[in-house]
């Protein structure tokens, strides 16, 4: 069996043909949506636009709330923002829209020619790995950055998920593997910067932007390696597409 490992480094890449795409933006979107699931959620519709969270609220009825970010910060309105440390202070609901300014699009560009899309960080890479692994020969990463630019930190995170598949695909039966270009260098930057993914962040543009707006301690939590087995996989969910955690 041989496997392929391919990884963009932003969403607005011409992607390749992938069986299984594995979105990564790491401080904070994918980090929090594990969290979500961790934290006992059981469904989370993510969306790109603001607008477009507060109509579906409206659809889906009050039970549901809104989180998420623009600039770092919660928009008006919503109940919850982008920290997962403040989720679980708070309390996490059990039905929740989400949109940032890239992870949620990110997630919704992955699944453009591809049935499965999952969310993977540091806090549960191993599971999305393994996740991966028995989905498809054929695994994409898809790092969201930030604004359009290449981000640090989510390719060091991709690169950490490439180590992972390497390790992990002879036990699902692999004989052969085949990096592509992305995944080479995602992996070149991941050794050149070493294995402490908090280390990692804390040289990143995004890290400085989060650390003004007072949210050091998420940088802590974000960096944090296999402390979840949750994977959150985007599916149909009566008719909307949604993430449930498995």
């Amino acid at each position: 069996m041989k496997y392929i490992f391919d990884v963009a480094f932003l969403p607005s890449e011409v992607f390749k043909d992938h069986d299984v795409r594995i979105v990564v933006d790491l401080l904070r979107a994918t980090t929090q949506i594990t969290t979500f699931f961790d934290g006992g959620g059981s469904v989370l519709v993510p969306l790109k636009e603001v607008e477009a969270a507060f109509e579906m609220k409206e659809r889906l009825g009050k039970d549901w709330k809104i989180m998420g970010e623009r600039g770092g910060l919660p928009a008006p309105g919503f109940d919850f923002g982008n920290s997962p440390l403040e989720l679980l202070e708070a309390g996490v609901p059990e039905f929740a829209i989400i949109t940032t300014s890239n992870g949620t699009r990110a997630l919704m560009r992955a699944a453009e020619g591809c049935g499965r899309v999952l969310a993977g960080c540091a806090r549960n890479a191993e599971a999305v790995c393994w996740d991966a692994l028995c989905s498809g020969n054929n695994v994409g990463i898809i790092c969201a950055g930030r604004n359009g630019e290449f981000s640090l930190e989510d390719t060091v995170c991709a690169g950490m998920l490439v180590e992972k598949l390497l390790a992990l695909a002879p036990a699902n039966g692999a004989e052969e593997m085949e990096l592509t270009d992305g995944a080479m260098s995602a992996m070149a930057l991941c050794h050149h910067f070493g294995p402490d993914i908090t280390a990692v962040c804390q040289e990143s543009t995004q890290v400085k932007i989060l650390s003004g707006l007072g949210f050091d301690n998420d940088l802590f939590f974000c960096g944090e390696v296999d402390s979840s087995s949750t994977v959150p996989v985007l599916k149909d969910v009566d008719g909307v597409p949604a993430l449930v955690g498995r």
